[in-house]
């Protein structure tokens, strides 16, 4: 049975012509290589996924190429053929894991704005409770007219909650504001006593920190 079956594969592979078989062999693993490389810059969630399966079809392939030029040569000219492939076809694997490792800026900025939660099917599951926010850090007057924070862990919190937001996938805007907004918060922490337009600042960047935690789910 897996004789008469290998003998038909061999047959109908010999009636096609050799240029021709060899197109569609490098010409699907070029367009393979291109879809990849697209989905790859336009689609954060495929550049962020592992790149073995296209290393795994680069091996598929070359034994395809192997096979194919040892119809035709002999198997030092099918080997050293199938090794010239692997090689262009590696460094097309390792270009297309340098761009993952990119994080393109948005084609248009992003406002900073607080943007309602898609909508869930309730019908099937029931909506999780919302995440416990931080409360806006409160602030005490001292004898000379300064501010000085009450708890220092919750200025620490919220640089803490800005780290974590600025690995997330953000607009451009949004990582411009996180970082300048991080900056300010850790100099507050630093200088300790506030004065009360220093006050009014640190209460204005916990609001935007809220709103930024609110619309990426923090």
């Amino acid at each position: 049975m897996f004789k008469n079956f290998s003998q038909t594969v061999a047959a109908v592979a010999a009636a096609v012509p050799f240029n021709t078989l060899l197109w569609i062999i490098w010409g699907t693993f070029i367009a393979v290589f291109v879809l990849s490389v697209t989905l790859t810059l336009c689609i954060p969630t495929v550049r962020a996924a592992s790149k073995r399966p296209f290393l795994c079809l680069l091996y598929a392939y070359t034994a395809l190429t192997f096979a194919l030029f040892l119809t035709v040569n002999a198997i030092e000219d099918a080997a050293f053929t199938a090794c010239v492939f692997w090689i262009a076809g590696y460094l097309c694997y390792g270009f297309l894991c340098a761009i993952s490792n990119k994080k393109p800026a948005s084609a248009y900025p992003v406002p900073v704005a607080v943007c309602s939660a898609p909508a869930q099917n309730t019908a099937f599951r029931p909506l999780p409770p919302p995440a416990p926010r931080p409360q806006s850090k409160p602030v005490e007057r001292t004898p000379s007219g300064t501010y000085m924070p009450k708890n220092n862990v919750r200025l620490e919190h919220a640089i803490a909650v800005t780290n974590k937001l600025l690995e997330k996938n953000l607009g451009k805007t949004d990582r411009q504001e996180l970082e300048k907004l991080k900056n300010t918060l850790e100099v507050l922490k630093i200088k300790g006593s506030l004065t009360p337009a220093e006050g009014e600042i640190l209460n204005e960047n916990f609001n935007t920190l809220l709103k930024l935690m609110a619309k990426y789910n923090i």
